[in-house]
């Protein structure tokens, strides 16, 4: 694990999608279950987890993390995207890009 409550894995060849799912297979994920962002490499992911490490405590649950008001949405998003090659993955996470 690379960070407390965070996950890097790979996902199988038979669940990665045409374009950018079959180029970016390695997943950060948070420890519920939801992924967080996409990446091509395993290097790349574990760098992504790095760069939001200090943003909350990662081992508490999905919901509380979302809730809390310290929880910069537009701050994670920033960490990811601007420091990072990673694509969010959204739609799941709740934590969603900023508009």
């Amino acid at each position: 694990m690379p960070v407390p409550g965070l996950h890097v894995y790979e996902l199988p060849e038979h669940l990665r999608e045409e374009g950018d799912g079959a180029a970016n297979p390695w997943r950060l994920g948070h420890h519920s279950g939801l992924a967080l962002a996409a990446f091509p490499s395993k290097e790349d992911a574990l760098r992504g987890a790095r760069e939001i490490a200090d943003l909350t405590d990662w081992t508490r649950g999905a919901g509380d993390i979302s809730a809390d008001p310290s929880f910069d949405v537009h701050d994670y998003a920033d960490h990811l995207t601007g420091r990072t090659n990673a694509l969010l993955v959204s739609a799941s996470t709740g934590w969603e890009e900023p508009a």
